[in-house]
């Protein structure tokens, strides 16, 4: 899959430029890109079936998870320094807030739900199901032969 690959290969290239001296501008961006990529494509992995074919839902709901991760992430690198009298974000100051609870928890309220409205187009068909049982029977039956 392209996605895991650009995703590794971002995160890679970010842990390198951290090493450079003039390029640690660009590896928290590139880390952020491979994260977000990472995961999507991770996520888009798991829900692979013959034909290819995914549910809408699931589909949107990996954009958005993108976009989450994205601007979390992206929202955290802009934010200015912040003091020590900074305002706390529901008991946190905002950067750790916009991780812990837009990175962290936002994702997993809505994703198990996109899974959830996504189950009957993307689990097995009972045809499927019968199919994949032949073939089990049929490996274990070549196995004892061995």
């Amino acid at each position: 899959m392209p996605g895991i690959l650009l995703g590794a290969l971002a995160i890679a290239l970010a842990y390198g430029a951290a090493f450079l001296p003039g390029a640690t501008t660009v590896a928290p961006w590139l880390m952020m890109v491979g994260i977000a990529l990472l995961v999507c494509s991770l996520c888009l992995l798991g829900t692979r079936r013959r034909g290819g074919a995914r549910p809408l839902a699931l589909l949107i709901g990996l954009a958005l998870l993108a976009l989450v991760l994205l601007g979390g992430f992206g929202a955290a690198l802009v934010l200015p320094p912040e003091g020590a009298a900074a305002p706390l974000l529901l008991g946190l100051p905002r950067r750790a807030a916009l991780l812990v609870y837009g990175i962290g928890l936002l994702p997993a309220l809505f994703l198990p739900l996109i899974y959830a409205f996504s189950f009957d187009a993307a689990v097995l068909s009972q045809a499927e199901l019968r199919e994949l049982r032949s073939q089990l029977a049929d490996l274990a039956r070549e196995r004892t032969l061995e």
